[in-house]
């Protein structure tokens, strides 16, 4: 196990919290024309769409991002702080 930890953490994958970490740095670095959920999809690219529409919605109820638009219109801004 120990002369392969790189690979058991590739397959067991980030925690919850560095996830939301990675969408929200992004969606920070991009806060001037927006994020799509197809861009945020590549940031995270071992999780499906609906695990990261999830993350999304967290991070939405904290206060930290809001999103204009609908379906694939739609656009991810960061908040004020």
């Amino acid at each position: 196990m120990t002369d392969n930890r790189g690979t058991y953490t590739r397959k067991k994958g980030l925690d919850r919290d560095t996830n939301k970490s990675l969408l929200l740095k992004h969606i920070v670095e991009n806060s001037e024309n927006g994020s799509r959920l197809n861009e945020l999809m590549q940031v995270l690219p071992s999780l499906s769409r609906p695990q990261v529409q999830t993350l999304l919605r967290e991070l939405k109820s904290g206060g930290k991002i809001h999103k204009t638009g609908t379906t694939k219109a739609a656009l991810w801004y960061a908040n004020p702080k």
